[in-house]
């Protein structure tokens, strides 16, 4: 029986180099892409490939390569994104940035999806077929951010077609998740992210069989938490 497959899209020192460990130590694959991937990320994969996903194009030719070295992927993490701050006016930046950004964290990511999806048809029964998208918390209405208006609309974009393939690949038994680590309050944690949190997490939700909250609110040390109903607040 071959291993399983990972691919990260966007793979960065932290996030991206942890779930790549941490799938590696269980037995996977791993195939990793980023525009710039450094010696360290380079070390934890099979296969490394170098991508810009303001492309997406970029996307289906990375599929293509993983498919051709590694084999089909079983689990799929988009991690890149993209931003061009606003910190005083929402409209401060040009459409050509705004474009780029909304390229990188919802066209490619949807290309992604797409991807794997199709990956997933030609799967055998008892493979996870699994989508993550690392997030955050500005896909919440009220959770507005004036410094990040493209990324949080981005964000806003992504959670809505996570949502639907969630919700109309159940019996096909794909699973589509929108992660976003907390603080244990449902704040958002910043830049303060944990890696190796985002492998366990990432990995758990990987190893069950069927499809949880699609929007996979997460803290550090326990895993899933909901956060549905303070949510509601904002």
């Amino acid at each position: 029986m071959s291993s399983p497959v990972l691919l990260v899209l966007g793979a960065g020192p932290n996030v991206g180099l942890a779930v790549a460990r941490k799938f590696a130590k269980q037995g996977y694959k791993v195939a990793l892409a980023a525009r710039n991937p450094n010696d360290e990320v380079s070390k934890a994969a099979d296969l490394v490939l170098k991508a810009d996903f303001s492309d997406p194009s970029a996307v289906v030719s990375t599929f293509d390569k993983v498919k051709e070295k590694l084999g089909i992927p079983t689990v799929v993490v988009y991690n890149a994104y993209s931003v061009h701050l606003t910190p005083e006016d929402p409209f401060s930046i040009s459409v050509t940035d705004f474009n780029t950004d909304m390229v990188v964290n919802t066209t490619s990511a949807f290309a992604a999806a797409q991807e794997a999806t199709r990956g997933f048809d030609q799967l055998p029964a008892d493979a996870s077929k699994t989508f993550i998208f690392t997030g955050n918390n500005l896909n919440i209405p009220g959770r507005r951010l004036l410094v990040a208006t493209s990324s949080g609309t981005g964000k806003s974009a992504t959670a809505h077609f996570i949502a639907n393939a969630a919700s109309a690949n159940l019996s096909k038994g794909y699973k589509y998740y929108y992660a976003d680590e907390r603080t244990p309050e449902g704040e958002t944690v910043k830049f303060d992210n944990s890696g190796d949190a985002h492998g366990e997490f990432y990995y758990d939700l990987a190893q069950d069989p069927k499809q949880g909250a699609w929007l996979a609110t997460f803290v550090k040390g326990k895993g899933y938490v909901d956060f549905s109903a303070t949510d509601r607040g904002y």
